[in-house]
């Protein structure tokens, strides 16, 4: 009649049982190592999207400084000509026509 769980005997039960607690011992360590690294991904994560939202708004910050800076050379523009129309270096050079022309 062969021995049932703790009833047999025998340095293979010895054996297995010392290797059932080392692969115990093992599986907890994996465990813990993956909640550790869990955790860890998650807060990198959340730094990586607090960077992400950073850049988005630094973009942001760049299109409306260009858009401000288009703006003002436009401006900028505008102002130089109105300046030198209304300067007094400028001289009035009536147009001739064609029937000008002619009559002279």
């Amino acid at each position: 009649m062969r021995g049932k769980g703790r009833r047999r005997a025998g340095e293979d039960n010895i054996r297995l049982r010392l290797k059932l607690a080392n692969l115990t011992d093992d599986l907890a360590w994996y465990r813990r190592r993956l909640r550790d690294v869990t955790a860890r991904s998650r807060a990198l994560q959340a730094q990586a999207e607090i960077a992400d939202g950073q850049r988005v708004l630094a973009e942001q910050l760049i299109a409306r400084q260009t858009a401000q800076l288009m703006e003002r050379d436009s401006r900028i523009a505008e102002l130089e000509r109105l300046v030198k129309v209304a300067g007094d270096d400028t001289v009035e050079v009536p147009i001739v026509t064609d029937p000008q022309l002619a009559a002279a």
